[in-house]
């Protein structure tokens, strides 16, 4: 069931175990979850995973992902509000104005 595969990922991240969390991401396809604003959730939640084991890149990959899927959940969602601030200040190499992308299109300033 996939969201119950989703919660472990929400669930690995809370506890900080960033291994057991990637592992449960990485068995979900986010496609098989059928609500769209969930499937937008789940992968902010997979970008925690990322900033959590210091991978800004996947972090911002999944992020814009997240926002692509749907919008109004990552520009809502204080997790992907916060993740997106930490990219501004620390962007991956060579990916500022893929940073300063996301943050426009999530209201970040």
């Amino acid at each position: 069931m996939p969201v119950i595969q989703a919660n472990a990922v929400t669930l690995g991240v809370e506890l900080r175990r960033g291994g057991e969390a990637l592992q449960a991401a990485n068995v979900l396809d986010p496609g098989d979850i059928v609500s769209v604003p969930r499937r937008s959730r789940h992968l902010i939640e997979v970008a925690r995973v990322h900033a959590l084991q210091g991978d800004w890149a996947a972090t911002l990959a999944t992020l814009d992902q997240a926002e692509r899927t749907a919008p109004e959940t990552a520009r809502f969602n204080g997790w992907a509000l916060e993740l997106t601030h930490k990219l501004m200040d620390r962007p991956p190499g060579g990916e500022a104005a893929a940073v300063r992308c996301l943050a426009g299109r999530v209201g970040v300033r």
